[in-house]
């Protein structure tokens, strides 16, 4: 028998008995409905604390540190076998599985001043290796590009560019207004200027990709007569990129910079002026410069992790290799502990349904081979084998599942949009633990994966519902069911 004309017998018996198999169908649409719709509640809620966790910082992205206890929490690392942040660790780093970047960071600390052209302000200065940076910040680019290696380029944070002031204006305008006040005509200006540069108070931003800049340092040093002094350096960088503007910026206005120069200008504002130093040994010098070189200490390192679907794993193995994670991520492991006995429990019970729904799916056949027991018999006797038989009664329970999971599936679709709509008012929200921190008021989602599950699972319970009339079928013999009445 060929597959078209087994199909065509199955959709003109589905059609004869249209009134029960729609009935029985029923059982499949509400069983496949409940599935989905619990199953896509606890997907919803389990993304939006999954958003809510990202509004405290990106969780493919994390800052690593020596752990300083045992992984039982209690047992404190001795310091001398803590892990250190040097070029060993972010060698261990990348070797974890699902690590796509490890960006080791240092700091200048020190007042720095960015002057472009007559504007300036305070910035703080990361050295980073452009390689590595590269992979982690190029998506964060909001103009021109990220670093490409010279040692003079930098690229400065969103509220840099907004915080640069015309000094020279306002001190114009100070004057000018003081003026004003003692002449007796300016007492409507007695208020104080403020003018921006922190506390959330944005400038216009001015257009700095692609300029020159001067950043300027200064140290204190002791001159020929013992006293304190102040030296200052300046040097001409190219501002290439600006990056996009973060939730959560710890650093304020920063400008990143090739590890290079942070080296370079560390090693300025460290040097020694004291008459004495200049005359120490040359040799113990060079030894200290070389050791330096061979241990060079990091501020921090950060990660980046391939997928959301690595967080897990990469944790646990930083964990393990003695460091310790200070992320969001962190949470994103209990996170997905407990919405998965969500789902279970959810799942279990709307699938109480399905499984009445695949008693009457049996039901149905075993009457529907009591009606055709005559027709099974001919059948037999015109060449029909024992697997074409119960090939026949196997699609046709199939069907009814397959029909009855397409309209379940539609309902739930209904059902979720319907939640979802509800879901934009805060008193419906609530019920459901209220909205998540920096979270999209969706409760509930139905991924693709999920909907193509869903048809293909009423399939298969359908054709699970059939093997016992199918075989039942398959085993009348050809004489009685022609007698048969």
């Amino acid at each position: 028998m060929r597959l078209l004309d087994s199909l065509r017998i199955v959709w003109r018996n589905l059609w004869r008995m249209k009134l029960r198999t729609i009935l029985t169908s029923i059982g499949v649409m509400i069983g496949t409905a409940s599935i989905v719709a619990m199953i896509s509640l606890s997907l919803g809620l389990k993304e939006n604390a999954v958003k809510g966790l990202e509004s405290w910082g990106n969780l493919t992205e994390m800052e690593v540190h020596p752990a300083y206890f045992m992984p039982d929490d209690r047992t404190e690392i001795p310091p001398d076998q803590r892990k250190q942040l040097n070029k060993q660790a972010v060698q261990e780093l990348k070797a974890i599985p699902g690590v796509e970047a490890v960006m080791p960071t240092k700091q200048l600390y020190s007042q720095t001043t960015l002057k472009v052209g007559r504007r300036q302000g305070d910035i703080q200065l990361i050295g980073v290796d452009v390689r590595e940076a590269a992979l982690m910040k190029k998506k964060d680019i909001e103009k021109g590009e990220f670093l490409n290696g010279p040692n003079n380029e930098i690229v400065i944070s969103y509220e840099v560019s907004r915080q640069l002031r015309d000094v020279e204006k306002e001190r114009r305008e100070e004057r000018k207004r003081r003026a004003n006040a003692r002449s007796g005509g300016g007492q409507q200006n007695n208020f104080p200027i403020f003018r921006g540069g922190g506390g959330g108070n944005e400038q216009a931003a001015i257009d700095t990709v692609g300029k020159s800049a001067t950043l300027v340092l200064t140290r204190q040093v002791m001159n020929d007569n013992d006293e304190p002094a102040f030296e200052k350096k300046e040097i001409r960088v190219r501002i290439v990129g600006q990056l996009q503007k973060e939730e959560n910026n710890y650093y304020g206005p920063t400008a990143y910079v090739p590890m290079g120069m942070i080296d370079e200008l560390n090693n300025w504002l460290n040097a020694k002026n004291d008459r004495n130093d200049r005359n120490s040994g040359k040799e113990s010098k060079r030894k200290t410069t070389r050791k330096n070189k061979d241990d060079v200490q990091y501020d921090s390192i950060n990660l980046k992790v391939s997928g959301r679907e690595y967080v897990e794993s990469v944790v646990e193995g930083a964990q393990k290799i003695g460091y310790e994670i200070y992320s969001p991520a962190r949470q994103l492991k209990e996170i997905n502990k407990f919405f998965s006995v969500v789902q279970l429990i959810l799942g279990g019970i709307a699938a109480i349904s399905l499984l009445v729904a695949t008693i009457g799916i049996v039901n149905t056949m075993i009457m529907s081979i009591l009606e055709r027991t005559k027709e099974i018999g001919i059948m037999k006797v015109i060449g029909a084998t024992v697997y074409n038989i119960r090939w026949l009664f196997l699609i046709e329970s199939g069907f009814i599942g397959l029909i009855g999971g397409v309209a379940g599936l539609g309902i739930a679709y209904g059902a979720v949009s319907l939640l979802n709509y509800l879901g934009k008012d805060s008193s419906v929200l609530n019920m459901f633990g209220g909205p998540m921190e920096g979270a999209e008021t969706q409760l509930a989602v139905v991924p693709i994966w999920l909907a193509l599950t869903a048809i293909g699972f009423s399939f298969v319970v359908g054709l699970l519902a059939g093997i016992f009339p199918a075989f039942r079928a398959s085993r009348l013999s050809p004489l009685q069911a022609i007698r048969s009445e």
